[in-house]
């Protein structure tokens, strides 16, 4: 694939438009760290978080709709649309992610969460509508495309490791000194700075799409429509969606994504917090950074055998089981104040992010000899087991007392 003919600035561009895709879900990602000690939902804030992204599931449902009223309509106003919106809502967002409003009697960070929904627009209708798009040109370029779109997690992490978490918060007495309140040392750079960034990023990925889409020198690198109906007519007769090895799969598939959008970014906060918020900020931005490392590894090297993916999946398990556990038990985990309780939480955080998303890496491979309607069925899939798990953990997050958060400064002592 890498050694084929093809145009370098095409390649660029593409990367460039990849990297837009999930960049505002996975920027307010790492930025929880910061976030869940200055909004009021405090460590209940991811499960608020990963529900709005899933929200954002009405994006490819929309697009489906008007595709039913506009059959022949182009793809390109869809995507400029989902774009600017992305970018909009990044910037607006860093100047009023801190405003709350009042819902049932508690403040409540509904300007944030609000536009954490535009940003994930952009993501959740990417797989519906930016890979149909990727048809018209040859398969080459599609490797390239997935490089922007694991891009769009790596760089983010790497911004948040510069900007840091300034460190722990410190316990000071209030001007009228009847209590103790936590004072936060302040990062290399604030959330404001963080999400313009952001945005600017954003917008190169639109300027981007605008090249990729009017620049007519790419025509040479576009396939005939013919071509890529016969081809998805060839492979599809080949596989039966209802066979049962199918059928498995999905199913697996959908586990597989219930855990990875909606247990693990729900409980993340209880897990690590109570060893600092230095082992939160490790856990969040080194376990994003370990899935575009996983996903990149599933485009360049060859998938490995199923009862390998076995096996690093009953490895992993391991590590998950311990991740389950101190979150249940926060926030009093084990080791919670010695140096190796911090290495292994953030170790296992890694770890089970980068086994879990080379697994949805090679389910998205596997089942690519299902032609077009295979990869609409795995994105159906997906997105029922995001959704799934995203609306349950709320649920327990917020309405059991399984998971706890602690006062971050005791009472005053009278």
């Amino acid at each position: 694939m890498w050694g084929a003919q093809r145009r370098v600035t095409l390649d660029v561009l593409l990367i460039c438009w990849g990297i837009g895709t999930w960049l505002g879900v996975n920027g307010l990602y790492v930025q929880l760290p910061l976030l869940v000690e200055r909004l009021p939902e405090g460590w209940a804030l991811p499960s608020s978080l990963v529900l709005a992204v899933q929200l954002a599931n009405i994006g490819p449902i929309l697009y489906g709709l008007l595709g039913r009223l506009r059959p022949h309509a182009s793809d390109s106003p869809y995507i400029y649309g989902l774009l600017i919106v992305g970018t909009l809502s990044l910037i607006i967002n860093a100047f009023v992610y801190d405003m709350t409003t009042v819902i049932g009697g508690a403040d409540r960070s509904l300007p944030f969460l609000a536009l954490v929904f535009g940003a994930a627009l952009v993501g959740c209708t990417s797989s519906v509508l930016f890979y149909p798009y990727l048809r018209h040109f040859r398969d080459i370029y599609l490797a390239t495309y997935l490089v922007g779109e694991g891009l769009s997690g790596f760089l983010p992490s790497i911004l948040s490791l510069i900007q840091g978490v300034g460190g722990e918060p410190e316990c000071l007495p209030s001007e009228d000194s009847t209590q103790l309140v936590p004072h936060y040392p302040p990062p290399l750079f604030s959330t404001t700075v963080f999400l313009v960034i952001l945005g600017a990023m954003s917008a190169m990925s639109l300027i981007s799409f605008f090249i990729i889409n009017n620049y007519r020198v790419f025509d040479s690198e576009k396939v005939t429509q013919t071509v890529e109906t016969k081809d998805e007519n060839i492979v599809e007769e080949r596989e039966s969606l209802v066979a049962p090895k199918w059928v498995g799969v999905l199913v697996f598939m959908v586990l597989l994504n219930a855990v990875n959008n909606g247990l693990m970014p729900s409980i993340q906060s209880y897990s690590c917090m109570p060893y600092g918020t230095r082992a939160y900020h490790l856990a969040v931005t080194l376990g994003a950074m370990a899935n575009p490392v996983a996903c990149l590894a599933g485009v360049w090297l060859r998938p490995v055998g199923a009862r390998v993916l076995a096996g690093m999946l009953l490895a992993a398990l391991v590590p998950f089981v311990y991740m389950t556990v101190t979150a249940l038990m926060s926030p009093a985990p084990p080791l919670q104040y010695d140096v190796i309780g911090e290495v292994l939480i953030v170790f296992s955080w890694v770890v089970v992010s980068g086994v879990v998303s080379y697994a949805r890496m090679w389910v998205y491979g596997w089942v690519r000899r299902g032609g077009a309607r295979g990869m609409r069925v795995c994105g159906a899939v997906t997105q029922l087991g995001s959704a799934s798990g995203s609306a349950v953990m709320y649920f327990v997050v917020n309405f059991t007392k399984l998971f706890v958060q602690p006062d971050v400064c005791a009472p005053l002592s009278t």
